[in-house]
């Protein structure tokens, strides 16, 4: 591709990853208030709203696709380029090399299957678990579905890539939302002191829309308050080195 060429299709590829960007963002808020019991029905969320989100999920998004692009060309360069057929081949023992490349998978596939079945067990999994579970299963159903070879020669390389990607994205950042909101839930989430007009509470700042805060307060249910109502809003305690708890004397206006 040219640089003119690249030049007149730069404000589609700005507009589609714009558009992808909110669709992700969406989709880890829907995990994220899913975790709480509240949807978008009950949140008044703005696109900026939800714009703003994507810095939460982007870097951690980022840093995957970077370990799993990392992880590839480190072992093509291993492999020294050969496709799979060349490395089996070319070895020795044709039949214990094909076995052996193709055995991590199994214990990966019992691991995703398993997860379906804790229910029968009563076994509660991590969400890290389905996360995992059902991104491994929706790559098993995507092989299913192109295992033919007709079906393979009639689609695009496009839409091969993006249906086989896509949804594996969107079921990563719907748990990292619902991972970020359980951590929240369990006691993992700052605390902060909201000050009112005539009242002041302490909870968990959940989510600083642009014009409300969402807590989770310590009698584990969810408020939604009004920022203009916040006269201010501060760290709920400091640590320190000796293990004390103390009450900062600065505050923040919220």
């Amino acid at each position: 591709m040219n640089n003119d060429s690249f030049l007149s299709k730069l404000p589609i590829l700005i507009s589609v990853f714009g558009a992808l960007v909110l669709i992700l963002s969406i989709a880890y808020d829907y995990g994220y208030f899913m975790v709480f019991g509240v949807g978008f029905s009950e949140i008044p969320t703005t696109l900026s709203d939800h714009l703003r989100s994507s810095l939460t999920w982007i870097p951690n998004t980022l840093l995957v696709a970077f370990g799993v692009v990392a992880l590839e060309l480190f072992n093509r360069r291993v492999e020294q380029g050969m496709t799979e057929e060349e490395i089996i081949q070319t070895s020795p023992t044709p039949k214990f090399t094909a076995w052996f490349r193709d055995s991590p998978k199994y214990p990966i596939i019992a691991l995703a299957v398993f997860a379906p079945f804790s229910f029968i067990f009563n076994i509660d999994l991590p969400l890290q678990a389905w996360q995992f579970s059902l991104i491994i299963i929706w790559f098993i159903f995507h092989n299913f579905l192109f295992s033919h070879e007709r079906v393979l020669e009639r689609t695009s390389k496009e839409f091969y890539l993006f249906s086989r990607w896509v949804p594996a994205i969107l079921i990563f950042v719907v748990f990292s939302g619902a991972v970020a909101a359980n951590n929240i839930k369990e006691g993992g989430g700052q605390k902060f002191v909201f000050e009112l007009e005539k009242d002041k509470f302490e909870g968990a700042l959940v989510r600083a829309f642009e014009k409300y805060y969402l807590i989770w307060g310590e009698s584990k249910n969810i408020k939604l308050i009004s920022s203009g109502k916040v006269i201010s809003l501060y760290p709920a305690y400091i640590e320190i080195e000796s293990n004390k708890k103390i009450q900062p004397t600065g505050k923040s206006g919220g």
